[in-house]
C-alpha cells in the first residue's frame, strides 16, 4: 500500500496536527512553575517564601497535574510529524499510512542531522537545528539615547529540537501511560517540547494561548455578572439607588463613569479602555460588576469591526 496522498490531504493533516499540538503544549506551558527568587516576574503578593529557590530545568513538570503524561505524548507525536512531514514528505508515516512513533522521528531527525547532503539541518549547541528556509530579516538597532534605541536582534537561525531532553521525556511519559509506574517529566522536557513551535510547519502556540485567555475571560465576565446581579437582587433597589446617589459626589480623585451594564446605573468607574479606546474596564460602585481589561478588549473590538460595518 502507499502512502502517497494528494496536496490537499497533506495541507487537511498538517492542520490537525498544529491543532492537537497547540491544544496538548497550551495546557502544558500554562502549568510551567514561574520564577520566584532570582529575578522573579511574579508579583509581589503572589511570590512563595522569597527565599525559596527559583525553578530550575530539572524540577519535576507539575507533578499536581492529571494527564500530564498523554499530553506531553500527543503534543510531541504531533509536531514531530507536522516537522518531518513538511521537511521530508512522506517520511513520517509508514507504508500503510500509520505515522511513526516519537522515537522513530527522533532518531530519523539525528539522521539527517548527520547526514552531510541534509544542508537544512546542523548540529549546534547539544542540539539540532532545522534551519529556517525563509528566515527572518535581523532587527535593526534603534537611534542611540532615545526610548527606540535598542540593541539589534538577530532572529533565531531555525527550529531547535532537544533530542535529548525529548527522547528522555517520551521515554518518562511513556511509563505512567503503558501502566509501568508514574514517569517523572521535568520543566527541562516541556520546555524542549515548547521549542519545537518555532517551526514553520507549527508557529500556534501563542495564538491558541491567546484564544485560552480570552476564552477565561469571557467565562469569568459570566461569573462576575451572576455575581452582581445575586448581590443586586439582596440589597435591593431602595439600597442601590442610595448607593448611586451617594456615587455621584463630586471627588477629585473621581474616574470617569459610564452606565453599568447589570445595574443601569452612570456609576460604572472606568479605570482604563481597550485597545480602541471604545470599552471601558472597572468596576461598578453599586453592584460591584468587574469588567476585566480582556474582556474590555473583547468587546471593544467587536464595537470596531462593527463600526468598520456601518
Amino acid at each position: 500500500m502507499s502512502n502517497e496522498i494528494s496536496i490537499e490531504q497533506r495541507e487537511r493533516q498538517a492542520t490537525v496536527r498544529a491543532a492537537q499540538f497547540a491544544r496538548c503544549a497550551a495546557e502544558l506551558a500554562a502549568h510551567l512553575p514561574k520564577e520566584r527568587a532570582g529575578g522573579s516576574a511574579v508579583a509581589p503578593a503572589a511570590q512563595q517564601n522569597p527565599f525559596d529557590p527559583a525553578p530550575s530545568a530539572d524540577d519535576p513538570y507539575a507533578p499536581e497535574l492529571a494527564g500530564r503524561d498523554g499530553l506531553f505524548a500527543a503534543a510531541l507525536n504531533s509536531a514531530l510529524a507536522a516537522i518531518v512531514a513538511d521537511e521530508w514528505p512522506g517520511k513520517e508515516a509508514k507504508r500503510n499510512g500509520y505515522v511513526f512513533p516519537a522515537s522513530d522521528l527522533l532518531t530519523l531527525i539525528k539522521k539527517k542531522a548527520q547526514d552531510p547532503t541534509a544542508e537544512s539541518v546542523v548540529t549546534e549547541g547539544g542540539a539540532i537545528l532545522i534551519l529556517d528556509q525563509h528566515p527572518a530579516p535581523a532587527f535593526p538597532a534603534g537611534t542611540p539615547g532615545t526610548i527606540f534605541g535598542i540593541e539589534p536582534r538577530t532572529p533565531p537561525r531555525g527550529t531547535r529540537i532537544d533530542v535529548d531532553a525529548l527522547e528522555e521525556g517520551d521515554q518518562q511519559a511513556a511509563r505512567s501511560r503503558h501502566g509501568r509506574g508514574q514517569g517523572i517529566l521535568l520543566s527541562a522536557h516541556v520546555m524542549a517540547l515548547l521549542d519545537l513551535d518555532g517551526h514553520q510547519s507549527l508557529q500556534v502556540l501563542g495564538e491558541h494561548q491567546a484564544d485560552r485567555f480570552r476564552e477565561s475571560a469571557l467565562h469569568a465576565d459570566v461569573d462576575f455578572r451572576s455575581r452582581a446581579e445575586a448581590y443586586l437582587e439582596r440589597i435591593g433597589e431602595d439600597e442601590a439607588e442610595r448607593r448611586a446617589d451617594a456615587a455621584a459626589s463630586p471627588s477629585i480623585f473621581e474616574h470617569p463613569r459610564e452606565e453599568c451594564p447589570v445595574c443601569c446605573y452612570e456609576t460604572f468607574q472606568v479605570d482604563g479602555y481597550d485597545l480602541w479606546g471604545r470599552v471601558g474596564h472597572g468596576q461598578c460602585l453599586v453592584c460591584a460588576y468587574t469588567r476585566s481589561p480582556d474582556v474590555a478588549d473583547d468587546e471593544g473590538f467587536a464595537a470596531h469591526l462593527a463600526s468598520l460595518d456601518s
